[in-house]
């Protein structure tokens, strides 16, 4: 990697290169809005190779998440919001957000191991590359939908980010 700039040479550039050479997408899956009485979300789930997801995870994420809701409401949250459950490498994350007053979200990360521990991450954690990928597809899609002239829940809950391969039917089976 040539480095253009020289604070990012040597050990930098490697670094650097390292992240590249490692960085594969994530396939994220959209489920099916959750609906309380007074919310609407849009949860995701995002999966490293090889880890698999089940109900009983989207079921404890739900809880841990609808808490972490729960306490945006009396914040100041709006009813609209985004959960991402991570299955990375390394733990589990789940990241909520909640849209709130004065065009401000509020942002809320937990880690573990299993979904049944998850607690609040450490202070300063922020969102990785593949949650920032739901994030900031979300942003564009509150703004389109939501913050436009014509508020358009519907449209907001359709709009969602679905990056899981697809199946390529390209040629003819050969049936052999």
């Amino acid at each position: 990697m040539p480095a253009s700039d020289p604070a990012l040479a040597g050990a930098a550039a490697v670094a650097l290169t390292g992240l590249a050479e490692a960085y594969r997408p994530r396939p994220v899956t959209p489920l099916m809005p959750w609906r309380y009485s007074n919310r609407l979300v849009k949860p995701y789930i995002i999966t490293a190779r090889g880890r698999q997801w089940d109900d009983h995870m989207v079921d404890g994420a739900r809880s841990a998440a609808t808490r972490q809701l729960e306490f945006d409401d009396a914040m100041g949250a709006i009813g609209l919001g985004v959960v991402v459950l991570h299955l990375g490498d390394d733990g589990i994350y789940l990241v909520v957000q909640s849209w709130a007053k004065d065009f401000q979200s509020r942002l809320s990360i937990f880690s573990g191991m299993e979904v049944d521990d998850l607690r609040p991450a450490p202070l300063g954690a922020a969102p990785c590359v593949w949650e920032l990928e739901v994030l900031s597809h979300e942003r564009a899609s509150y703004v389109r939908h939501i913050l436009s002239a014509d508020v358009d829940i519907d449209a907001w809950l359709d709009d969602a980010i679905d990056t899981r391969p697809k199946a390529k039917y390209d040629g003819i089976p050969s049936g052999t």
